[in-house]
């Protein structure tokens, strides 16, 4: 099993779903955002009104969708970070990781998200090729310095052309 491909995976469905929330930084008790663009029990994508940091905790109430919507809270923290520059984005947002939510609240929340499809891609997935050569770019002592094969270099140092065989 490759791990890179199993650390990205998520263990939770994102659902598109906006609904009022209350995104509070702990920390001086500044209200970072009032909707979320998509929720899951592990966490949510909140617009935000104010700038906050990655690892910052987070107090959340969460009005779920559906019939009969009830509050749910949790403590959150800022797990990523989307500055809206690239086509596609909603604009200034937080992605918030689920630090702490009761467990029928998560059950609750889950029976709700239930049905509700998953937000569309807004940029193309990558391919096998692409995910390769960045792996490389981002770990080049690994897969080491040269980006040409070894066998093309030594004939190049040999004077022989690219497409001429010897044995």
């Amino acid at each position: 099993m490759n791990v890179g491909l199993a650390i990205s995976q998520r263990r939770a469905v994102r659902r598109a779903t906006r609904t009022r929330c209350h995104a509070v930084g702990e920390q001086g008790f500044e209200l970072l955002g009032e909707l979320a663009l998509d929720l899951s029990p592990r966490g949510m994508l909140v617009a935000c009104d104010a700038p906050a940091a990655l690892g910052e905790p987070v107090l959340v109430s969460i009005l779920t969708p559906g019939h009969d919507p009830i509050w749910l809270d949790a403590e959150a923290e800022v797990a990523r970070i989307v500055h809206g520059y690239r086509s596609g984005d909603p604009g200034y947002c937080i992605g918030l990781h689920f630090k702490y939510i009761e467990r029928l609240a998560r059950v609750e929340l889950l029976s709700r998200l239930a049905g509700v499809p998953p937000p569309v891609p807004q940029r193309r997935p990558r391919t096998a090729r692409q995910r390769h050569k960045r792996s490389i770019e981002l770990e080049p002592a690994r897969y080491g310095v040269l980006a040409r094969p070894i066998l093309a270099v030594s004939r190049a140092l040999r004077g022989i052309p690219a497409g001429v065989f010897s044995a």
